[in-house]
């Protein structure tokens, strides 16, 4: 993650971005908060290409994520008809 991508994160509170993680993962996530003392990302899922790291907690869990292990962060769009049109396509 650089610079860019943090500065991203940090105006996204309340709002949906696409993380893609060192280990391949992909995730659609909706920010809470981003810390920059813990050095991570607290958010929501809303998808991910690895359910089943989620089995235990379920996807409607809040979760921690460390700066270290993301490799980049994109916006999308944040409106109704797209959450939904994501989630009915996977």
């Amino acid at each position: 993650m650089d610079e860019n991508d943090l500065h991203l994160l940090r105006r996204s509170s309340n709002k949906l971005v696409r993380i893609r993680c060192r280990d391949g993962e992909s995730l659609t996530a909706r920010v809470h908060s981003v810390s920059d003392l813990s050095k991570d990302v607290i958010y929501d899922i809303i998808s991910t290409n690895r359910e089943h790291r989620y089995a235990r907690r379920g996807l409607k869990a809040t979760y921690t994520l460390a700066f270290e292990d993301i490799e980049s962060v994109e916006p999308i769009s944040d409106s109704s008809e797209s959450v939904g049109s994501a989630e009915e396509n996977q």
